[in-house]
């Protein structure tokens, strides 16, 4: 495997589009029930909570781009080759594939859950199960421009469910928000620790950056989506506290969506119906683009065809879809996930750049 990989330009992005990659990736099924896993650490100061995990996500991003440019065009697979061998490189490539596998199967399971409480409570987990992920196979088969292309429009298709917002927002209660500064510090540690699963995804980034024309660019865009990712939680976050009590927020799993049931229009009576049938439209890009990142480890890895590794990916997720059944068990995958891409995603990264920097350094002193 080489370690840096050239593409076509006819097959490469704007930077632009990092945007929509990175955003797209983010918000999807973290946020429906991120309000409550936050308060239930850190109470009313969640947001303190936020405001770190968001502080940390930029600076993490800022390392992974430092760490991207210190090579022509290279991804992470041929990265960690480089600095720790091919064998070495190749096994924790291998446990990307195996976190980011877990990632896209807790992504269709909670959402087919959330299908089946609020909407279809007799729906098939095959059926829904499968729809998804011929929706996502669909998508892949046209390659990453054709990925590129469903985030910026099914960004553009749900972006406005924010304004919808505005029906629980009028009914906060401000004082859910007093005392501040109650938490303890590890309280609000902890709580940053906890949205780990719902701001997963920015990690696209050091396996996209290949196909990206414009490499110089890159910064303001990826750092724009995180600002929107955190802002878009924030607010979710905090209209969740305001409006609902306490003892309610802690009771209730999907939070976000439950802000939906009082919005209401004069044709309209039950939007929350319309919102959790939208909300598809948020989890697509997630499918598409974990499911690219997978395709793409295997074939730089492996060099084995990526419609071949497609349909045999599909077909596992569609069996253990299956096999996983119970929220209990929907639960433990989430928190594995969670546990997994915390050490992958928001500390491997700074180890890399640690690595390189002594590799430099060592570089500079047989030079002397």
């Amino acid at each position: 495997m080489k370690i840096n990989y050239y593409v076509k330009q006819d097959v490469a992005v704007h930077a632009f589009y990092l945007f929509f990659l990175v955003h797209t990736v983010q918000i999807g099924a973290g946020l429906m029930g991120v309000p409550r896993i936050i308060f239930s650490e850190s109470g009313t100061d969640a947001w303190m909570s936020l405001v770190l995990a968001g502080t940390y996500i930029h600076f993490t991003a800022w390392i992974m781009v430092l760490v991207l440019r210190e090579y022509e065009s290279a991804d992470v697979l041929g990265i960690q080759c480089d600095l720790f061998g091919m064998f070495i490189g190749k096994v924790i490539g291998c446990l990307y594939v195996v976190y980011l596998f877990f990632l896209l199967l807790s992504v269709i399971k909670n959402y087919v859950e959330v299908v089946q409480v609020f909407i279809f409570p007799e729906i098939p987990i095959w059926l829904m199960s499968f729809f998804l992920l011929f929706l996502m196979v669909y998508c892949l088969l046209g390659g990453i421009r054709t990925v590129v292309g469903a985030c910026f429009i099914f960004f553009l298709l749900t972006i406005w469910l924010v304004f919808t917002l505005y029906k629980p927002i009028s009914l906060m209660n401000w004082d859910h928000f007093l005392p501040i500064g109650q938490s303890t510090p590890f309280e609000v540690l902890k709580g940053a620790y906890k949205t780990t699963y719902s701001l997963l995804g920015f990690e696209v980034i050091l396996f996209v950056y290949p196909y990206i024309k414009n490499k110089k660019a890159v910064h303001l865009p990826i750092q724009s989506a995180i600002f929107l990712t955190i802002f878009l939680t924030m607010l979710v976050m905090v209209v969740s506290i305001g409006y609902f009590s306490p003892d309610q927020l802690k009771e209730t799993v999907w939070a976000t969506l439950a802000l939906f049931k009082i919005v209401s229009f004069s044709i309209i009576e039950r939007f929350d119906f319309i919102a959790v049938a939208l909300w598809m439209m948020v989890i697509i890009p997630n499918l598409v683009i974990i499911g690219w990142m997978i395709l793409h480890s295997l074939n730089r890895m492996f060099d084995v065809s990526k419609k071949k590794s497609l349909f045999m990916i599909s077909g596992l997720l569609f069996l253990a879809s299956l096999i996983i059944e119970y929220r209990s068990y929907i639960n433990l995958l989430t928190d594995w996930t969670a546990k997994i891409g915390f050490w992958l995603v928001f500390v491997y990264p700074l180890f890399i750049y640690f690595i390189l920097q002594i590799k430099k350094l060592w570089r500079k002193g047989e030079r002397a």
